[in-house]
């Protein structure tokens, strides 16, 4: 045991340190990261009770219905539904997330170790204050940090030539997260170093990545209908040049100034890289020139959608440390620190690391704060699920409603959630016009809330004022609870109809 703690003690460390770190910021929170992961982690507690889901009656207007349903996070949501055992679903679902966190930060010194990059732990507390708004994401009870983790290990295996490794991984990739086709550039970019490095043409990397995509897609109790839906995902997502539904904020891109803010280490860095590195050296380090290729990709990305901030961060501080790799074979803190203007530069540079760390992290730490409490939408829908029969649909104003309506209430149907392109690509009308009433734009919405929906109750947050005051002022919108983050109203029947 002794001997394994001194040759992993920097994991070990590392392990510590972002546990520490990271659960401190998410137990401190009112709320969970996201909204999302409201759902995940409810999945995952019916994984452990019931085993796999095949049939989720809870979003039938939309492309996720009882006869349709995939589950394109299955392993990540068996690795949380252990968590979930003996925690409530808000604990379970932090605890996850900052142990998930934790393994990847030993990954990382793992990959460092392996590539000879000196000071491990120096670059683990960079990773870890490189950006608010990446380490905000890899807190989200969401598989964000496994694609980073894959995408990590895919790199290793590519430029370590191993490719039935490669093929496992994006097997294992397939069924965690449903952006498993960014393999397929990191596996085009590694066959372009591949030839301006050895001059050498192969296909090995993409057939592999193809290979394990295949396997993860076709060994899976959710195939075929596994391919439909990520075709839909990427056709509304990645190949539309705008967003037909109000999609969430994660898929628009940031105003510069808010990306220089958010970024400005990660930016410093890729530039520095580049700064760095003459003509002849990209040729001679295949590693460094991978990651500036990917980290560039991933910057160009992040112009369209502010959700890749998830990878282009880390993607420039690898680029960065391979850039400077052989400088800090050389480089020594001993004879640094021995004169004048060296413990100067040491104190600078100590000094600015600490500031943007202090920066981020506390950055981080406030954004959780100001999270809508886990509870916060517990009251409405407790009475619904007393007060309803169950099974019934809920009619409710905002797509991103649902995660937290099902963490609490699985007595109920809902009309969409998780994406609002689920139900525009399954009925664009319908779409429509759940959109016009949620905004308030249809005077009189009760008969198609009652026929078109089949909604007898209608829920929504208290952000909505337009459609609540429409309501409130409609005979036959009658309230029935609210609090201070939720209005619950029971849809009156015509006076000339008989009641439902």
């Amino acid at each position: 045991m002794r001997t394994l703690l001194i040759k992993y003690w920097e994991m070990a460390v590392a392990f510590l340190v972002a546990m520490t770190v990271v659960g401190f910021i998410l137990f401190s929170s009112p709320g969970m990261a996201g909204n999302d992961g409201y759902y995940h982690i409810s999945i995952a507690s019916i994984i452990w009770e019931q085993g796999l889901i095949f049939e989720f009656p809870y979003l039938e207007f939309t492309l996720l219905d009882s006869e349709h349903y995939v589950d394109m996070h299955m392993l990540f949501h068996l690795l949380q539904s252990p968590f979930t055992a003996w925690l409530d679903l808000e604990s379970a679902a932090k605890l996850a997330s900052a142990t998930f966190i934790a393994l990847t930060f030993v990954l990382f010194v793992w990959l460092l170790k392996q590539y000879k990059i000196r000071y491990p732990l120096f670059w683990v507390f960079i990773l870890l204050i490189l950006s608010e708004s990446f380490l905000y994401r890899m807190m989200m009870p969401r598989p964000p940090i496994f694609a980073l983790a894959y995408t990590w290990l895919a790199f290793h295996f590519l430029l370590q030539k191993r490719f039935v490794a490669l093929t496992v991984v994006a097997c294992l990739f397939a069924w965690t997260y449903k952006v498993f086709p960014i393999l397929l550039p990191m596996a085009v970019i590694a066959m372009a170093v591949y030839y301006l490095c050895e001059q050498k043409v192969t296909v090995k990397p993409l057939f592999a990545v193809l290979a394990g995509i295949a396997a993860g897609m076709i060994i899976t109790p959710y195939f075929p209908d596994n391919v439909e839906f990520l075709y839909h995902a990427i056709q509304a997502k990645i190949l539309s040049d705008g967003y037909v539904a109000g999609v969430g904020n994660e898929w628009y891109p940031l105003k510069t100034l808010a990306l220089l803010k958010d970024a400005y280490i990660p930016l410093g860095l890729y530039l520095a890289g580049i700064l760095m590195t003459n003509r002849e050296e990209w040729r001679s380090d295949p590693a460094r020139l991978f990651w500036f290729l990917l980290a560039s990709m991933w910057l160009v990305m992040l112009f369209k959608s502010r959700r890749f901030i998830e990878f282009f961060p880390p993607a420039a501080l690898f680029f960065f440390l391979f850039s400077i790799r052989s400088h800090l074979d050389r480089f020594s803190v001993t004879s640094v620190l021995t004169t004048m203007r060296g413990r100067f530069a040491a104190f600078a540079l100590v000094s600015a690391v600490i500031l943007s760390g202090v920066t981020m992290l506390s950055g981080t730490y406030e954004w959780l704060q100001r999270r809508m409490p886990v509870e916060a939408y517990h009251g409405g829908s407790q009475w619904l699920a007393e007060n309803t029969p169950e099974g019934s649909t809920i009619f409710h104003t905002d797509w991103d409603d649902f995660p937290r309506m099902f963490f609490h209430n699985r007595h109920n149907r809902y009309i969409v959630g998780l994406d609002p392109d689920y139900m525009r690509l399954k009925d664009a009308d319908m779409y429509s016009d759940w959109r016009k009433i949620s905004r308030g734009k249809i005077n009189h919405p009760e008969d198609m809330i009652l026929n078109k929906f089949g909604a007898e109750y209608v829920f929504t947050d208290t952000r909505h004022k337009r459609f609540i005051k429409a309501a409130d002022n409609n005979m036959r919108m009658k309230r029935m609870f609210f609090d201070k983050y939720t209005v619950v109203y029971r849809v009156l029947p015509s006076p000339d109809l008989p009641s439902l």
